[in-house]
């Protein structure tokens, strides 16, 4: 395993967004900010059972959220009208000492260690005892930006850990909404994680990436290495091959650096290299079946960017995670490596910060480009030899932290809702606008529908293929069934379908961390109509905010 210098400023951020959270109660604009938040699923189980928690509270918290949580705000860890004082009191002498009461020996050590350490309170905590754990998770942090471990190891087990365990334990028995569950359960999941990962960073079982500056004939010489074992796929310029003579841009195998465009947005997304669009499944003669089987044994190297590194995770739950693994996708996707592309400005139409998709790690190697030279950070040691001869650098990723666009997800808090949004009149005004043409589906990263086709080879024999083609929910013809019944008759309740997939259903099914749609905005770029979907999801947004009031 290894680990970035991002990875440890993520720890900084972390730590200080849970101060925050404890600190004072949540207000309007900082819930909007985790609403825009992508949280992980991985972790232990209670890292990953906060997040699911707190993904569905924000999904389906209506506009009273910011009162109800101060409101228990004050109840849970203020014991506010409480008689006997029951609450969790957030201060570690509480926990720790034996008359289970304030300024104890917690608070007279950590009080030592900040005053050691040449720090005062801010005025933000002017009213918090220093062993309140806003104040604890805030040195954490700050302990995070440096490099002592053990500081840092110390710090968890003489004080965070020593008494959080009962503190969630206490916010679980009296928080009345599930938000503050959810934020106790995310701390003291991300507190354990983060103490085994110090202890493997201790152990040298956790490495630095190592990162390199490596100019472009140097890097096209790492290719042709490359290029023994792996084909290397990224965005690249078809000259004339667009609409009315225009270039388009679509994944394609490469063999220089110069053929990668790193500087406009794909018209296309990188899926269509490990999920074909037109894929045979087996081979039939006669009586007799035979699966295809893959024709070339290299691995893929795939350079995308962060938005559609996390569309091949929501793909993965699709084919890998919801129900049977689908062989045809699996065996693909086993050949995949991730070469991320840096992108650190938005285009025109993304919206990929308020879908929490901004930002990706899951990754082989990070890549900057320019016409000079690339910068990469390795994450994945068997790529490592291939750059050992090259400058090191001190290179990390950087990531789009603003949209000119923004998502305003809808709030569907119960499935009276849902069955009410399926009969509202707003989507007839797509039955005139939308044409059913599927062009938004075949650039869409997560959209993942297809067809089976047998083709027979000659009329008169029985020897064919069963090919698996890509589809399209928005097809006239997509819900047609043997008998001629159709599920969905109208390009309205298509747009229907295909928003609250992307936006709801899925987010329900997988845990409630995170859409289906990853903001890339290719949708919005692609119809030829000029029907924007990210209109379509934030004004049905609006017209739930509406109904609540």
């Amino acid at each position: 395993m290894m680990i970035t210098k991002a990875d440890m400023s993520r720890r900084a951020r972390l730590y200080a967004l849970l101060s925050r959270l404890y600190r004072v109660e949540v207000d309007a604009p900082l819930l909007d900010a985790l609403k825009a938040m992508s949280f992980p699923t991985a972790g232990n189980e209670d890292l990953a059972e906060g997040y699911a928690m707190l993904r569905t509270y924000l999904d389906c918290c209506g506009g009273n959220a910011p009162e109800d949580l101060a409101v228990d705000y004050a109840t849970v860890f203020l014991a506010a009208g409480s008689a006997d004082g029951a609450a969790a009191i957030p201060c570690e002498s509480v926990y720790t000492s034996a008359k289970k009461i304030f300024m104890q020996e917690a608070w007279e050590d950590v009080c030592g260690l900040y005053a050691r350490s040449g720090l005062t309170k801010d005025t933000k905590y002017a009213d918090l005892m220093e062993d309140h754990i806003a104040l604890e998770l805030e040195f954490m942090a700050g302990l995070c930006r440096g490099t002592d471990l053990e500081a840092q190891k110390d710090f968890l087990d003489r004080h965070l850990l020593s008494w959080i365990p009962g503190f969630v334990s206490d916010i679980e028995k009296y928080a009345r909404a599930d938000f503050y569950k959810a934020v106790g359960r995310i701390t003291l999941g991300f507190l354990r994680m983060d103490r085994a990962m110090l202890d493997a960073l201790s152990e040298g079982s956790v490495k630095q990436a190592a990162s390199y500056s490596v100019r472009a004939e140097r890097m096209d010489n790492i290719f042709a290495r490359l290029r023994e074992r792996y084909r290397i796929f990224a965005p690249k310029r078809f000259a004339k091959r667009g609409p009315k003579g225009t270039d388009l841009i679509r994944y394609g195998e490469i063999r220089s650096m110069a053929e990668i465009v790193h500087n406009e947005k794909s018209h296309f997304s990188p899926k269509e290299v490990f999920y074909p669009i037109s894929q045979t499944m087996f081979l039939f003669k006669e009586d007799v079946c035979t699966q295809k089987e893959l024709e070339d044994d290299k691995d893929i190297i795939l350079f995308a960017r962060p938005c559609d590194v996390n569309a091949i995770r929501r793909l993965d739950n699709i084919f890998l995670r919801n129900g049977n693994p689908d062989l045809y996708y699996s065996r693909m996707r086993e050949k995949l490596h991730i070469f991320m592309l840096e992108c650190k400005e938005s285009f025109d139409s993304c919206f990929c910060v308020s879908m929490g998709s901004n930002v990706a790690d899951e990754y082989s190697v990070a890549v900057r480009i320019d016409d000079i030279c690339a910068l990469v950070e390795v994450k994945d040691e068997a790529f490592l030899p291939y750059f050992a001869d090259e400058v090191p650098i001190d290179f990390a990723p950087q990531f789009v932290r603003e949209n000119k666009r923004t998502a305003k997800l809808p709030q569907i808090a119960n499935r009276e809702t849902l069955g009410e949004i399926c009969k509202s009149d707003y989507w007839a005004q797509y039955d005139e606008q939308c044409i059913g043409c599927g062009g938004c589906n075949t650039v869409c990263p997560t959209c993942s529908c297809f067809d089976t086709v047998d083709v027979i080879y000659d009329e008169t024999s029985r020897d064919g293929e069963r090919r698996r083609v890509w589809s399209s929910c928005m097809l006239q013809d997509f819900t047609r069934t043997a008998g001629g019944g159709m599920a969905r008759k109208t390009p309205g309740a298509n747009m229907r379908f295909k928003v609250l997939h992307k936006v709801y259903d899925y987010n329900q099914r997988f845990g409630g961390s995170e859409h289906m749609c990853v903001g890339c905005g290719r949708c919005v770029d692609r119809c030829p109509r000029n029907i924007d979907y990210l209109d379509a999801v934030n004004g049905l947004a609006e017209l739930l905010e509406k109904e609540d009031n």
